[in-house]
């Protein structure tokens, strides 16, 4: 039978002994409850739209669901337009990224190279502002300025062009969405793009202007690769960005005319609400998810830079 003398001793080593894990591994205490709200917020609906699309019908008992394996798979695939919906979203994915890139970097660089200061600040909030519209608003201007009969960019285009102007929304449906995302989402890359720039040291560049570079050499041998942290992290995040779109485009077009601008997500949203089939909508959400993971991980894998997560 131990004495109170060797109990006492055992409660402050085992005291001890807490407080030494404490202290050791404090860090990871102090980050654990973010971790676990992450992870409850990021994995749950993962999960839920898992179990969907694996029962006939949803159900508030678990036990009582029905499953029917990969049926709602098949019938995404083979009648629920999910192959359509992927197409015409890796196409507006692809095209909006490529000219928001091109374009957020042109302008970054065109106001990096003005030299007063009051100039530079008129640029910054002139360029920021279509990103502060929002998309519902901007789909309902859209839809104004487009309008065949009223609309200011088809009556600047018979104006001043011998050309007549194309209906927009029924004619070029895919082509407009894309050029009105570049719109809305430009001053984004071009944000990050002109922080980028104003990060390259001074030194480094008149470096390069007293070796003779001309303006062109000192772009591509010495800024974009001093800022190729900054280009891969702006690109990733619009890319994961412009895979949940949905607003605008449902607002412009709500995905048609027939299915010409029906994204995934505007797949999903009619597959869930108008068509009454959460399992179907679970499926190709499910397949969606995993699709925008691997695209992301794969363009980590093969673009990623050394140095950008350290």
């Amino acid at each position: 039978m131990s004495t109170p003398t060797q109990t006492e001793t055992t409660n402050t080593r085992g005291l001890g002994r807490l407080r030494d894990l404490w202290n050791d591994y404090l860090p990871y205490w102090m980050i654990a409850p973010m971790v676990l709200v992450m992870v409850s917020i990021t994995f749950f609906p993962g999960a839920y739209d898992l179990y969907l699309s694996l029962i006939e019908e949803p159900t508030i008992n678990v036990f009582a669901a029905e499953f029917v394996g990969l049926e709602h798979y098949e019938t995404a695939f083979t009648r629920g337009g999910a192959v359509h919906s992927f197409v015409i979203t890796v196409t507006v994915v692809v095209s909006a990224l490529l000219l928001e890139s091109v374009l957020g970097f042109l302008l970054a660089a065109l106001v990096a190279g003005v030299d007063s200061g009051r100039m530079k600040s008129f640029y910054r909030i002139l360029f920021i502002l279509p990103m502060a519209v929002a998309p519902v608003s901007l789909a309902t201007i859209g839809r104004l300025m487009l309008n065949t009969e009223v609309g200011i960019i088809p009556y600047v285009i018979n104006t001043l062009t011998p050309f007549a102007a194309p209906a927009f929304l029924s004619d070029l449906p895919l082509l407009t969405v894309i050029l009105l995302d570049t719109w809305n989402w430009t001053p984004f890359m071009f944000i990050i793009f002109y922080a980028g720039l104003s990060s390259v040291p001074d030194t480094l560049v008149e470096a390069s202007r007293v070796d003779g570079a001309p303006l062109w050499r000192r772009y591509v041998h010495v800024i974009i690769p001093y800022m190729k942290p900054v280009v891969f992290v702006a690109t990733l995040i619009r890319m994961i960005d412009l895979f949940r779109t949905f607003g605008v485009v449902y607002g412009l077009t709500s995905g048609g005319p027939g299915t010409a601008t029906q994204l995934v997500s505007i797949n999903i949203y009619e597959q869930m609400f108008i068509n009454n089939s959460p399992g179907v909508a679970a499926a190709i959400a499910v397949v969606y998810l995993v699709f925008v993971i691997a695209i992301a991980n794969i363009v980590i894998a093969t673009v990623g830079f050394e140095g950008v997560w350290d």
